[in-house]
């Protein structure tokens, strides 16, 4: 169905006028997104992701709208839009106070220049040269997509994560030998397909968390929100943690739960679940202060009802020694 879009080196006006326009809507998507995580360290994150935006419309608009380009020229513009679209999701594994601003510099910066070290490297004084990717280059794509798309495999984000990886495959299917691909996969049909799949997920994604019905207010919602935000590699930590340092410590009648508590037995008495939640309450507040905000956390705490309400007072007995 993409094949009957592509003209030679062009796609169909109207289909990429469809094309251009689902692109310049992704980047409300994403700015809508930086505003709401400014009280989170997934800052770092969002703007990588702003980048990888404006390098997509760049790509897309230069080759379909702009002057003819050398297969060269182009081929460096796909390979840096799949280079920096590898990097959002990196670096939310280091978004944690304190580091998550040196991870930026000696892990995602570091990990651009060694993903982009091929296309340096086909440049020439007449301007670059065709671009071949090595398996090496491949197989460090794949590990970082993993890593990276793979921390949201278990959340609601899952299917845009996903389709974001199909879309960075398939412009990387560009840079790879020939005979590694069927005839029907050429350049232009492989750069139609990644920017659907990409604007897809982008889209998806905000629909996803839009349509979601957020928990009532209080320490499960607080749980499901930063899981959702951060990916079950934080999460996994934080819920062990948490268990760990509090809930066994304190015989808490449950345990926290990758979706909120897990009590024990059916038949908690009413105080005892109160108790488990004010106790988690503040777990949570001692927990998740090297990832969000103070206020990110009570707003999703307390809804209009009950604001106001402080936060428990903690336990010298029980509060853990180390952070």
């Amino acid at each position: 169905m993409l094949a009957s879009h592509v003209v030679g080196d062009r796609v169909n006006p109207i289909f990429n006028g469809i094309t251009s326009a689902l692109l310049l809507r992704c980047g409300w998507t994403l700015f809508q997104a930086a505003r709401a995580l400014q009280q989170t360290t997934l800052t770092t994150a969002i703007y990588w992701a702003l980048g990888g935006w404006f390098l997509w419309l760049t790509t897309w608009g230069a080759i379909h709208w702009g002057p003819d380009l050398s297969r060269g020229m182009q081929d460096q513009l796909w390979y840096w839009t799949a280079v920096i679209s590898v990097v959002p999701p990196i670096a939310v594994l280091g978004a944690k106070r304190p580091g998550y601003g040196a991870w930026n510099a000696f892990v995602l910066v570091p990990l651009v220049l060694v993903l982009g070290w091929p296309a340096l490297t086909v440049w020439t004084l007449r301007g670059p040269g065709r671009l071949q990717v090595e398996t090496p280059a491949l197989v460090g794509f794949v590990l970082a997509l993993v890593m990276g798309y793979g921390n949201y495999l278990s959340t609601r984000l899952a299917l845009p994560a996903m389709l974001c990886v199909v879309a960075v495959l398939s412009v990387l299917t560009r840079f790879v030998p020939d005979s590694w691909h069927p005839e029907l996969l050429t350049p232009e049909l492989t750069g139609v397909a990644a920017a659907l799949c990409w604007t897809a997920g982008c889209l998806l994604g905000e629909f996803l968390t839009r349509r979601a019905r957020p928990l009532p207010a209080g320490p499960n919602r607080v749980w499901s929100e930063f899981r959702e935000a951060f990916g079950i590699v934080w999460a996994k930590r934080c819920l062990d943690r948490i268990n760990i340092e509090f809930a066994d410590r304190e015989r808490w009648p449950a345990q926290l739960g990758p979706f909120g508590l897990e009590w024990s037995t059916p038949d908690v008495s009413p105080e005892d679940q109160l108790r488990a939640n004010e106790r988690l309450e503040y777990a949570l507040h001692w927990m998740l202060r090297r990832f969000v905000d103070p206020p990110w956390i009570e707003s999703r705490l307390h809804d209009a009802a009950t604001e106001g309400h402080a936060v428990p007072a903690p336990d010298t007995q029980s509060t853990p020694a180390r952070s």
